[in-house]
């Protein structure tokens, strides 16, 4: 024997492997799929030593013990179809004097399976142990080839190794596109194809001629069998369906998704683990101002109603919660990205989810002391008549502004008329606002095209509350009460208050003096005066009150005029006011006017007072020095008198044989405070 062959020999020995031309049939052959290959592995256990008797996969035997002792086995024989679990049996024997053990211990690509370790004793010299089947799920064993390893121990701490190499097989699924033509990326098998709306009908066309099934996963009812490669679901209500494809190539595996009809579905917070939100459903924001997140597993279109905030193809949306809204109710609504929804959901169907936050807070009452925003009223009786101005400057009030059309056509209400009328040329005064009715934010298609106008037609005929909240100020905002009826209107009171006939009255607030290092003189306050440093405390006193105060100017039209004017525009205000100024114009609707008075023991010495020539709005004076006024040689009481007046006018329409007729008066308010100074 040459040197080769007998190094070669001992090498197999000591390994207990050699290479032999023999084929052995399978000890337990029942559902064999592959013939045994020539060159197979065989090995020889030394004497005394574990081995393993037979393994079988799947009930098909892969290694073995021929008749002179030497182990075979199948490498790469055995071939596992995809998504198949894999049976095993193993017969193996351990020797041992007494008590002998015999271990199990199971290898895949070389990691230990763990929960596959055994172990059986016994008091037979010899034990040849029938270990109980154990299975590998088929998600552990991916597409390719693996090696399962398996090593038996006995009492002694000795082993012997068995390697099994093995083939699983890759899918081979049909190619299926959504659509009636094979166009595009192939869908895959297991997933979800979801069309949003209440019902929805889609088309899948397969590569391969197959049979479709289409089951209802809530029944389990089998809706459609279909021999075809071209398949259509038909109408779909709202619900899951199972769509399964079934080529006639045996060899290839079957295609199956889940059909999704509904809305799409949103959930509070950045994730899908947060509470889930049912269409229309109300929350209740935590705070205001804050923030609410919201998250859809699609992307898509998020917009806010009234507000303008929107964000497109996300998937989480932060929604702002102004505080100015406190307690209005905001909509918002998901319209999810979809080519296919155009021509899924059936009849053009809305496929958006909306769901509304509830501000917590009061909302803004509708007194005179809402502010000084006017608003005007346009109606169109029909198609055929042009828009015409039913009302004009109308103020924030909780009395009801009825409004009468028969039948309902067109009514707006409206920063500016003008505006509605003419366009963006046109001033839009207070300009783009949020708008609420019944304290629920409108949305955008109830309103005009830069939000300046509120389509009170396009709501039933009934009494509303209204709400106008300036995007451009804040601080402006309007509530009121309107009433629209569905009827001929009465006949008009020969009279009615125009703009310009009524203003706001001021609102109470403390009048005082204050000196240069913040000392306050306030009704009844006696200032003693024993040196000259007690009457440097007197200089430069600012008189604090409340004043009208000229901001600009405001136009105006009366009512049933197309015509328009403007008049100034006058605010009351509170804080620094001139000395002996007067604020007023004759088409203004309020007016003050402050004097001072500075009397010795009872007797006037001097007073600072507005001019008395008529349309003189003196500047007044900004600080006043009384100390100049007393004599610090003539000991006594000086008294200083304040005086502001505050002015506003009145309209009422006071009726009279059946008719109204226009009342206007002026409203005066007087304030007055008066301390002493008294020189010792």
């Amino acid at each position: 024997m040459k040197k080769w062959v007998v190094k070669a020999l001992l090498v197999c020995l000591a390994t207990g492997t050699l290479l032999s031309g023999v084929s052995v049939p399978p000890a337990m052959g029942a559902g064999a799929t592959a013939s045994m290959k020539k060159n197979s592995q065989v090995s020889k256990p030394i004497r005394k030593q574990p081995v393993h008797d037979m393994v079988i996969f799947n009930d098909y035997q892969v290694a073995g013990l021929d008749s002179k002792g030497w182990n075979w086995v199948k490498n790469d024989e055995f071939i596992l179809p995809p998504e198949t679990p894999l049976d095993i049996d193993v017969i193996q024997t351990t020797y041992g004097n007494g008590t002998n053990l015999s271990r199990k211990q199971v290898y895949l690509d070389g990691v230990e399976l763990t929960e596959f370790q055994m172990e059986q004793s016994s008091n037979q010299e010899v034990f040849k142990w029938q270990v109980p089947r154990f299975t590998i799920p088929a998600m552990k064993l991916s597409a390719g080839s693996h090696t399962l390893t398996f090593v038996v121990t006995d009492a002694n701490a000795k082993s012997s190794t068995l390697h099994v190499s093995f083939q699983v097989e890759a899918q081979n699924y049909p190619r299926i596109y959504k659509g009636e033509k094979a166009e595009g990326e192939p869908l895959a098998t297991g997933g979800q194809t979801t069309i949003f709306g209440n019902m929805g009908s889609t088309d899948f066309n397969s590569s391969v001629p197959g049979t479709w099934k289409l089951t209802n996963k809530s029944t389990n009812q089998e809706m459609r069998s279909v021999p075809a490669t071209v398949f259509s679901t038909g109408t779909l209500l709202t619900g899951q369906y199972q769509l399964l494809f079934l080529p006639d190539d045996t060899s290839m595996s079957p295609w199956t998704t889940t059909v999704q009809i509904g809305m799409a579905e949103l959930y509070m917070g950045t994730d899908a683990s947060g509470q889930k939100l049912a269409p229309d459903q109300t929350i209740t924001a935590p705070e205001s101002p804050g923030k609410i997140s919201l998250y859809s597993a699609y992307p898509g279109r998020w917009s806010v109603n009234g507000t303008g905030q929107t964000l497109t193809n996300a998937h989480h949306f932060e929604v702002d919660i102004p505080m100015m809204l406190a307690g209005m109710t905001i909509s918002v609504t998901f319209e999810p990205d979809s080519k296919e929804n155009k021509t899924d959901s059936l009849w053009g169907g809305s496929t958006s989810t909306t769901i509304h936050i509830q501000i917590p807070g009061a909302p803004n009452a509708c007194g005179p002391t809402s502010g000084d925003v006017t608003m005007d009223v346009l109606m169109q009786p029909n198609e055929k008549s042009t828009l015409m101005v039913e009302k004009a400057n109308v103020y924030s009030s909780d009395n009801t502004v009825k409004l009468y059309q028969n039948p309902v056509h067109v009514i707006w209400l409206t920063t500016a008329a003008e505006h509605i009328e003419f366009g963006s040329e046109a001033d839009d005064e207070e300009g783009p606002g949020v708008w609420a009715v019944d304290n629920v934010v409108v949305d955008s298609d109830k309103l005009n095209w830069d939000h300046t106008g509120l389509l009170l037609s396009g709501y039933k005929p009934g009494r509303y509350k209204v709400n106008y909240y300036s995007k451009r100020d804040p601080a402006k905002t309007w509530c009121g009460y309107i009433q629209v009826i569905e009827d001929t209107p009465p006949i008009p009171a020969s009279q009615s208050c125009d703009a310009g006939d009524s203003g706001m009255a001021p609102s109470s607030a403390p009048m005082f003096m204050r000196g240069k290092e913040g000392k306050e003189f306030r009704d009844g306050d006696l200032v003693t005066v024993e040196s000259e440093s007690d009457l440097a405390e007197l200089e430069n006193l600012q008189l604090i009150s409340t004043y009208a105060e000229r901001t600009g100017t405001k136009k105006v039209r009366e009512s049933r005029k197309a015509s328009a004017y403007h008049m100034p525009k006058y605010e009351w205000k509170y804080g620094e006011n001139a000395i002996g100024a007067r604020q007023e114009h004759s088409s203004a609707t309020i007016s003050s006017e402050n004097r001072i008075e500075i009397y010795y023991e009872g007797k006037e010495i001097t007073a600072i007072k507005p001019s008395n020539r008529d349309g003189d709005t003196g500047n007044g004076l900004e600080s006043l020095d009384i100390s100049k006024y007393i004599d610090r040689q003539q000991p006594g009481k000086y008294e200083i008198k304040v005086t502001n007046i505050l002015s506003n006018k009145t309209c009422q329409l006071v009726t009279r044989q059946k008719r109204s007729v226009k009342k206007t008066d002026v409203d005066e308010r007087k304030e007055t405070i008066t301390f002493t100074v008294e020189v010792k």
